[in-house]
């Protein structure tokens, strides 16, 4: 049996969150649990119910997009968010990214694309797209300017062997069956690197790998 993802939705536009929230009733393992019209309202919520995964508009009153991601990935740092936006600025993306965010949506993609990204970011941690392409996290590891906070960590050999996996893009399922462990255990794993580091998101880990020499680009 497919495993149910909670999903939480914040977008002030209730027109276009109602008929989100219409469509994405048709797909049995997404279960939508908390919508919000703003950041606040998001976070206020959140705190009684959780989601594995957050669809976040940027443009909000109250609270936007872009503060709602830095509280959220701080507060609630196992919840995957996903931008759902208009615009296509390549250094807001760059700068969400080391906010916290997971991956990024045009407003305009067909319910599948949604469905697919809820999925894959689920898997793997991140979602990537012709928006968010690998080339431009690349890019974010060797040009940004504006460094992350990071902590100097002390990783056993076992979270740098994941961390490694992570990097080439193995999902938890492959990591887990790589390494003859249980996919729990490489989520455990996941969760000490993020805390150990201080990185927000799997992107973050590859940041903090790529500028500690753990790996190479």
């Amino acid at each position: 049996m497919e495993k149910q993802i909670s999903l939480a939705i914040a977008d002030d536009q209730q027109l276009f969150r109602k008929g989100l929230i219409s469509l994405l009733n048709d797909y049995p393992n997404i279960a939508i649990t908390v919508e919000a019209s703003n950041g606040q309202e998001l976070l206020n919520k959140l705190e009684d119910q959780e989601a594995d995964v957050v669809l976040l508009d940027i443009q909000m009153p109250q609270m936007n997009g872009i503060e709602t991601t830095e509280h959220l990935s701080k507060r609630n740092p196992r919840t995957k968010i996903l931008i759902l936006t208009s615009h296509n600025e390549e250094e807001l993306i760059k700068h969400l990214i080391v906010k916290g965010a997971h991956g990024f949506l045009l407003k305009d993609n067909s319910p599948e694309t949604i469905v697919d990204a809820v999925n894959g970011v689920t898997e793997n941690g991140y979602y990537f797209n012709d928006k968010v392409s690998k080339e431009m996290v690349s890019d974010l590891l060797v040009n940004y300017s504006v460094e992350p906070t990071f902590f100097q960590a002390s990783l056993s050999a076992r979270e740098i062997e994941i961390i490694r996996l992570i990097s080439q893009e193995y999902t938890n399922k492959e990591i887990s069956e790589k390494l003859s462990i249980s996919i729990r255990t490489v989520e455990g794993h996941r969760e000490h690197i993020l805390g150990k580091t201080n990185a927000k998101n799997t992107v973050g880990i590859i940041m903090y790998a790529y500028r500690n020499n753990i790996i190479s680009y």
